[in-house]
C-alpha cells in the first residue's frame, strides 16, 4: 500500500471511529411533557340596583367570579359571593360598602408601591378616567373596634388596630389608584413586631373608598381632606 493510499484510509478510518464515538455519546432526545392545564380566567359583572338595604340611594352591584366554562361570561353559578360589592350613589358622591380586610404578601409591587410589605387589590370600576382626572378619591380604615380613620402616606398616624389574637399592632398605610385599579397597602413600622398578612385578615376590619366627581358641587378639596369619616359621611349622605 502507497503512502498516499495509507493516509486516506488512515484519515477515513479516524473519521469513522469519531463518527460512531460521537454517535455512541449522544444522549437520547426526552419525552415530550404534558401540556399544563390552561388557568381560569377571573371576571367581573355590574348590575345597576335601586336604592334598598344595600345603598340607601341606589348604585352598582359589583360581583366577580371564575369562568368555569370559559365562555366570557360571568353567570349567576360562578359567582362568588363573598367578593360581592356596592357602590352607592351618596348626594353627589359614590362609595363602595365596607371591604372586609384581606391583605397578600406584595411580592411584585408596581411603580409607587415600593416599601409596602402589604397589599389588598380592591375592585374598582367606578374609578373611571374623569374619576381619575377630575374627581377625589378617599379611602377609610374601620378598624376591629369600628373606628374610622382616613388611609394616607402618613407615617407619623399609623393605623393601630388588634389583630385576630387580639394583639395590638400598628402599620403605615396608604393607597394608589388608576383607571380601573384600586390598592390598599401597609408596611410594619420599624421596630415593631412584624405583622403577618393572615392577622390582618378576617379580624373585623374592613376599607371603604369614596369617590367625589370632578362635577360635584361642595368643599374644596383642603377642606375635605381635613374632615373626619363622620363628616364626610354626613356631608355626602354616604350610609353605613
Amino acid at each position: 500500500m502507497s503512502f498516499m493510499n495509507f493516509k486516506h484510509f488512515s484519515v477515513t478510518a479516524l473519521c469513522a471511529i469519531v463518527l460512531m464515538t460521537s454517535c455512541s455519546k449522544d444522549g437520547k432526545n426526552g419525552l415530550d411533557g404534558v401540556n399544563g392545564v390552561d388557568g381560569k380566567t377571573m371576571l367581573t359583572r355590574t348590575t345597576k340596583i335601586g336604592a334598598g338595604s344595600n345603598c340607601t340611594y341606589g348604585g352598582t352591584k359589583i360581583e366577580a367570579g371564575i369562568d368555569a366554562n370559559n365562555n366570557g361570561t360571568l353567570e349567576d353559578t360562578e359567582v362568588t359571593t363573598t367578593q360581592t360589592q356596592y357602590v352607592c350613589d351618596g348626594a353627589g358622591a359614590v362609595y363602595s360598602s365596607w371591604i372586609d380586610v384581606n391583605m397578600l404578601v406584595n411580592s411584585a409591587p408596581y411603580v409607587g408601591e415600593e416599601g409596602y410589605s402589604h397589599y389588598q387589590q380592591i375592585a374598582s370600576s367606578a374609578i373611571t378616567a374623569d374619576v381619575v382626572n377630575k374627581g377625589l378619591i378617599f379611602l377609610y380604615y374601620k378598624n376591629k373596634s369600628g373606628y374610622v380613620v382616613a388611609v394616607d402616606r402618613d407615617d407619623y398616624n399609623p393605623i393601630t388596630d388588634l389583630d385576630i389574637n387580639g394583639n395590638p399592632f400598628q402599620v403605615r398605610s396608604t393607597f394608589l389608584f388608576k383607571q380601573g385599579y384600586l390598592a390598599f397597602l401597609a408596611h410594619d413600622l420599624a421596630g415593631t413586631t412584624a405583622v403577618e398578612p393572615a392577622l390582618m385578615t378576617a379580624n373585623g376590619s374592613a376599607v371603604r373608598y369614596v369617590i367625589i366627581p370632578g362635577n360635584t358641587q361642595g368643599r374644596s378639596v383642603a377642606e375635605l381632606q381635613k374632615l373626619p369619616y363622620s363628616e364626610v359621611a354626613k356631608l355626602y349622605n354616604i350610609a353605613d
